[in-house]
């Protein structure tokens, strides 16, 4: 029966007339709420962000690479061999032989590098489906003497689909600049003119096929297996096998798995896409955590608003607390007054934050442009753009963690002043 009395008198101190309480009791219900807002919009979008560039660097990095120790070229029949029997595990999608390197290019006067990711033509399917969302000019078949390239460095070469560029590996810069400073050294005017001579960069004539956009595609270059052998003069070696994963997520359990079955042959190492991604994700997490901690901070002013609004309602309420206690009423059935009335504050709160949140999160891109014409910035969400639109991605464990958190944080805060409260003297308290 008290019970009612409790949640009662609760409701009737919360809808409070002309009184202080009113409004403060309002104050901390919005506190809450901005509190609750704040908290699921920003891990939304904070982990939208970090799905969004997990997903560019599963879609532009290969997955896997095997190769030998030092990235020393192998012969093509062990590669096929290797390759065929990683074809053969549940987890792989598709494995390949690879070439890569890093090569420079020139096209009247201009100059660029990328690296290099070779593939057979035959086999070049798999990967280049995987990449072709990034297209932005050309096609994407991987034809000998041909080459896919990333849009940045096709526009410092100023080369479209159709046009010749040349092209040499890296390793023939490095050996040109050697022999360069060894004739420079050379004290014979005949035999150093002679030596420049020899320099050459033996350069390559290759059309572009096609390009990606950079920003989601990286600044690669694709060829054929046969046009990079050519290029790197590798003969009929390559770099190593290239695989591809139905769960890339799973990349170093399925390594674990290939290392333990021996398919991953002695003096071979594996790359994953996660050796340079991982530090990436994990600063993008860390940011997400350090976030979280200061909207806490929302939520510890929110909870003092409740706090103070409990305090207040017990220095007004100090004759009725009183005559409470003179007709029996336990400490806990005081206790349990304030509780309720922090309780309604903490679940009106919440809801309002919980709808609040569900709003700025449908509109957050229309909230975005609007923010954009009012500061006179850039409001263009073309599909062209890298994360033209503001990504969230909605954890149901977070938001039901935030939402219990929030109630159970103002339920804390009311325990102080209550159970102070409680404890009044009753005679004192209809003295005064």
């Amino acid at each position: 029966m008290f019970s009612n009395a409790t949640l009662f008198l609760a409701r009737r101190y919360l809808r409070a007339k002309r009184s202080f309480v009113s409004v403060i009791t309002i104050i901390s219900i919005l506190g809450v709420t901005v509190g609750v807002t704040a908290m699921i919009v920003i891990s939304s979008v904070m982990k939208g962000f970090e799905g969004e560039f997990r997903k560019t660097l599963i879609g532009s990095e290969p997955h896997m690479l095997l190769h030998p120790l030092g990235k020393k070229p192998a012969q093509a029949k062990t590669a096929a061999e290797v390759a065929a029997r990683v074809q053969t595990q549940p987890d792989v999608l598709a494995a390949s032989a690879y070439i890569g390197g890093t090569m420079y290019a020139e096209r009247d006067g201009m100059q660029s590098g990328m690296d290099v990711i070779a593939l057979p033509e035959d086999g070049a399917k798999f990967y280049m489906g995987k990449i072709a969302r990034h297209r932005l000019e050309g096609e994407l078949t991987l034809r000998h003497g041909g080459l896919v390239c990333a849009d940045v460095i096709a526009g410092q070469l100023d080369a479209h689909p159709g046009d010749k560029i040349s092209v040499y590996a890296s390793t023939n810069v490095t050996s040109a600049v050697q022999r360069f400073r060894v004739a420079s050294d050379e004290q014979d005017e005949k035999k150093r003119h002679a030596a420049y001579k020899e320099i050459k960069l033996h350069a390559r004539e290759i059309i572009v096929q096609g390009s990606l956009r950079a920003e989601t595609a990286g600044l690669y270059g694709y060829t054929t297996l046969e046009t990079a052998q050519q290029i790197f003069g590798l003969g009929d070696q390559v770099s190593g096998v290239l695989i591809e994963l139905k769960q890339p997520g799973e990349v170093k359990d399925v390594k674990k798995r290939l290392e333990a079955a021996g398919i991953i042959p002695a003096g071979w190492s594996a790359s994953l896409w996660t050796d340079a991604g991982d530090a990436r994700l994990a600063a993008m997490n860390n940011e997400r955590v350090m976030m979280t901690i200061v909207i806490l901070i929302i939520f510890v002013v929110a909870a003092f608003s409740v706090m103070n609004t409990t305090i207040t309602v017990t220095t007004q309420k100090r004759r009725e607390i009183g005559v409470l206690t003179a007709l029996g009423s336990r400490q806990g059935q005081i206790i349990g007054i304030f509780v309720s009335q922090a309780a309604f504050v903490g679940t009106l709160g919440t809801v309002g934050g919980l709808v609040l949140s569900g709003l700025v999160l449908r509109f957050r891109d229309d909230i975005r442009m609007a923010i954009a014409v009012l500061s006179g910035g850039n409001a263009d969400t073309s599909s062209d753009m890298f994360l033209a639109t503001i990504p969230a991605q909605i954890e149901p464990w977070f938001v039901v963690a935030t939402s219990v958190g929030a109630i159970v944080l103002c339920l804390l805060a009311a325990l102080p002043p209550a159970w102070l409260a409680a404890r009044v003297d009753p005679a004192v308290a209809l003295r005064d």
